[in-house]
């Protein structure tokens, strides 16, 4: 029996018990009181003056009354106890059931992300180190795509089982995102975090051949980055722990990497290791396409220039190089390039769409990157175009990819274009004010969007916010 469904302690339950044999002590005697009172009033004195006289007395006449009112009152105590007992196992099942992940049993990422903040400000206040492990199963798409989806879900309860028995009681495990899971660490250094996924690396090659068979072996691949030598903040550390994990994936696979400064730049260039192709002749031609992209509904006018002007400021908060960012303003001018093949009747829908107009809309990601393709200097861009509508969940399109396996460009463009989306008028929807619309994205992390991204674009238009402040 865990904690919730203990409920009361015996503690809290004695005095309930406790407050039935006051009540009943302490009405009996009202009880009396009120008796001889009545008695008076009546003309019965003598009945008065015993009870006046002597309340034990009164108690020793009614004794088989009082101890009955005794017994009477412990268990209507009893019984409140039983149901605040109820109410509170089921606020602590309803609390419980709001952090766990639902298919592991594991914790999921709103409150890891709650965890974890609560662990740095411990280790800052008591002058501790902390660890965190970001853990992925290697190729588990191509694992789902073969075996199918219920074989997939199966290595993801088996796996977050041997995570749970490789970590100390202290430690907290969390599901980070489709199959991606993160370790906190409390009062661990990065050599000793080392060694607990090694262990559970070694353990998951080991036992995932064991259950399910050779063929269906899983292999997993791990980041690990320490506080405060990696990050001083929550979104820093996982920055790093994400970068050290990209690290091990690019490296082979079926490893572990602590993380170092010189990951990032391949980490911040995932989105294909993009090139600069963006000079100012380019530019010029590029935002004209832009245009002729946005012309193609009255309600997108500035749309691709204002995703890429976000996406750029998301881009120089992560510390992208200006050839990474060139890119990336021209992966966002273009990303929705594959409109062109959209009827505009379709763009401009108010009402539901119907199944074939929604392929199209599908469609126009997976049309943008192949018409880059064919253009000189753009094809390397096509992933960013290509994936901009997928979701951290893997309930995007148009591949479904989920976590990092979406470009960091496409992770990117997906947030300042919905930001982008949400506080502009368009035809299926009310405007949102920028307070609403910062609620929303923050309410769509781990889901729609990645989380870290999230708070660094957060961040980055309240950064921009203060300077335009201080301008004015």
């Amino acid at each position: 029996m865990n904690s919730f469904e203990r409920g009361l302690t015996l503690k809290h339950r004695l005095c309930f018990y406790l407050g039935g044999i006051l009540f009943a002590t302490v009405s009996y005697i009202l009880g009396l009181w009120f008796y001889a009172l009545e008695c008076a009033k009546w003309g019965d004195a003598e009945t008065y003056r015993k009870i006046v006289d002597s309340l034990t007395g009164g108690f020793r006449s009614h004794q088989l009354t009082f101890f009955a009112w005794e017994i009477f009152c412990v268990a209507v105590a009893f019984l409140l106890g039983s149901l605040f007992q109820r109410e509170v196992i089921n606020r602590r099942r309803a609390e419980e059931q709001a952090n766990v992940d639902g298919l592991t049993g594991v914790y999921n990422h709103r409150f890891l992300q709650e965890r974890l903040a609560a662990e740095i400000e411990r280790a800052n206040r008591f002058r501790r180190v902390l660890s965190i492990i970001m853990l992925d199963i290697d190729d588990f798409k191509r694992y789902n795509d073969t075996w199918g989806h219920q074989a997939g879900d199966k290595l993801l309860v088996l796996f977050a089982a041997l995570c749970g028995q490789c970590i100390r009681s202290i430690d907290f495990l969390a599901r980070y995102g489709g199959e991606e899971f993160m370790i906190i660490l409390p009062e661990t250094t990065e050599t000793e975090a080392y060694n607990v996924a090694e262990r559970i690396r070694q353990t998951t090659e080991r036992e995932t051949v064991a259950a399910f068979g050779p063929e269906k072996g899983a292999t997993v691949s791990a980041g690990i980055a320490c506080y405060p030598k990696h990050g001083f903040t929550r979104h820093a550390l996982i920055l790093s722990a994400d970068a050290a994990l990209y690290s091990a994936k690019r490296s082979g696979k079926n490893r572990t990497h602590i993380y170092e400064r010189n990951q990032h730049l391949p980490y911040r260039a995932a989105s294909g290791h993009i090139h600069t192709i963006a000079n100012d002749t380019d530019l010029e031609a590029i935002e004209t396409l832009s245009a002729a992209v946005d012309g193609q509904s009255s309600c997108y006018a500035g749309h691709s220039s204002a995703v890429s002007n976000n996406a750029v400021m998301l881009g120089k908060k992560l510390g992208l190089s200006s050839g990474e960012l060139g890119s990336l303003r021209v992966a966002a001018m273009l990303h929705d390039i594959g409109t062109l093949g959209t009827p505009r009747e379709v763009l401009d829908k108010c009402s539901p769409l119907l199944q074939e107009e929604r392929i199209l809309i599908e469609n126009h990601p997976g049309l943008g990157a192949r018409i880059l393709a064919r253009l000189q200097q753009m094809t390397d861009i096509g992933p960013g175009v290509m994936h901009h509508h997928e979701r951290y969940d893997g309930k995007g399109y148009p591949n479904g990819l989920a976590g990092k396996q979406i470009p960091l460009f496409a992770r990117i463009i997906a947030i300042a274009d919905a930001y982008d989306a949400m506080t502009h008028p368009r035809p299926y929807r009310k405007t949102l004010s920028r307070e609403e619309a910062i609620e929303e994205l923050r309410r769509c992390a781990g889901t729609q969007f990645d989380p870290d991204l999230v708070e660094e674009f957060i961040a980055a238009l309240q950064q921009s916010d203060a300077a335009t402040g201080q301008a004015a």
